[in-house]
């Protein structure tokens, strides 16, 4: 017979680690990534991928802010009370052009850490920035990519999205 000891001991494993799982980002496979870049590319070669980026990180942020108003005030440094002001829009591109730096890193694994290393280092210093926006901010973004990309695969996304947003936002409170 089993000792109860060793049966707590058992369970206290077993939702640990059911926790770790559920907590931990998706898996992002090499055909997901292929599949991102793949609908990022229809993007990229539009002609206008600028405009389009512009637009989707308005969308991006004004979702955020519609959700948690409170959030607008981390951005007063890049003029977030105009959102069409150079400063703000020159952010949204950063973001942007980011994030278009990660997707096209989702087969280089290391650097792609590296980056995401680099890039939770700068949010974890930011105060008020934490771990649910960015849940929001990515939520937003699967909702919007629909409309932007000509092909969607959303079960792809979500597993390469989910591993950049763990990896920049994963330790922040």
């Amino acid at each position: 017979m089993i000792s109860l000891p060793v049966v707590a001991l058992v369970l206290c494993g077993a939702t640990v680690a059911l926790c770790s799982v559920a907590n931990a980002p998706k898996h992002c496979s090499y055909e997901d990534a292929d599949i991102v870049l793949s609908e990022w590319y229809h993007v990229e070669v539009s002609g206008d991928s600028a405009r389009i980026l512009i637009r989707t990180a308005n969308v991006l942020f004004n979702g955020l802010f519609d959700k948690v108003p409170s959030t607008r005030s981390l951005f007063a440094r890049v003029n977030v009370a105009n959102m069409q002001s150079g400063e703000f829009q020159a952010h949204t591109m950063r973001v942007m052009t980011g994030l278009d730096e990660l997707i096209h890193k989702l087969h280089s694994p290391k650097v792609l850490d590296s980056m995401l290393e680099h890039l939770a280092d700068q949010h974890a210093v930011r105060t008020g920035v934490k771990n649910e926006h960015f849940d929001i901010f990515r939520d937003v973004l699967y909702d919007s990519l629909g409309q932007v990309l000509d092909e969607y695969n959303p079960d792809a996304w979500r597993s390469c999205l989910s591993r950049i947003f763990y990896g920049i936002a994963g330790s922040l409170p």
